[in-house]
């Protein structure tokens, strides 16, 4: 199987006084272009850690992790910090969203930080947020938009670059269950049109029933792939 990521190996341990957590052990993930997988398991199981570690955010303390042919634990910071900025998008529970700066001037960013600021950019950005249906807010700044709308520009924002992968730490788990759901439909939309790879940490069953994959994390390691089923 053609895989765009793909992680072997994986070990995380934090060091504490008394006895050390073993998070990762031997943990192995792959993903295939264009594949969407939802990844569940109890707090504490370290969802969040192996995101972070695949989005490079975070170092194993061993294993490897390939991006296609190239073997993302050998790379620098600044390498890896290019990587991220032309591979994967990023959606977490917060927005972190600039306050200063409008939903259109938020979509931007990654791509003026690209150097790739065009008026074809400004375009795109304003389809994104059409499509999470924020057409006649996209001049507004987060404080004047609500919970719902501010987690609709950064879903957009993850999408602004084409990348190849997304990668989405409990997307929607500051919202209630009804906006959770419409948003979460706005963002399999998004992806299916761009062709984008989707990785999903979670704790809610519905989001992950809507993922082609579940993984459940426990004991350090992805264990119980599955066909989603249908929510």
């Amino acid at each position: 199987m053609e895989t765009i990521l793909s992680a072997k190996g994986l070990k995380k341990v934090f060091e504490r006084p008394i006895e050390d957590i073993v998070v990762l052990d031997d943990c192995d993930f792959d993903l295939a272009p264009g594949a969407t997988t939802a990844i569940i398991g109890p707090s504490g199981s370290g969802k969040s850690t192996l995101l972070n570690i695949l989005s490079g955010l975070d170092r194993p303390d061993a294993g490897e992790i390939r991006h296609r042919e190239r073997l993302l634990s050998d790379c620098t910071p600044d390498e890896l910090a290019a990587w991220r900025r032309e591979t994967v998008g990023f959606i977490f529970q917060f927005h972190f969203l600039l306050p200063d700066f409008t939903a259109l001037e938020n979509l931007l960013l990654p791509v003026r930080i690209a150097g790739r600021e065009t008026r074809e950019a400004a375009v795109r950005a304003r389809e994104l947020l059409d499509a999470m249906g924020l057409g006649d807010r996209m001049h507004h700044r987060p404080g004047e938009l609500s919970g719902g709308e501010q987690q609709r520009v950064a879903v957009a924002r993850a999408f602004m670059n084409r990348p190849g992968i997304v990668m989405a730490d409990e997307p929607f788990g500051n919202l209630d269950r009804e906006k959770g759901e419409q948003i979460s439909d706005q963002l399999f939309e998004l992806r299916a049109e761009i062709g984008s790879a989707l990785v999903i940490v979670t704790h809610d069953l519905s989001l992950a029933g809507k993922a082609e994959r579940i993984l459940e994390l426990g004991g350090g390691r992805l264990r119980g792939a599955a066909d989603a089923p249908t929510p």
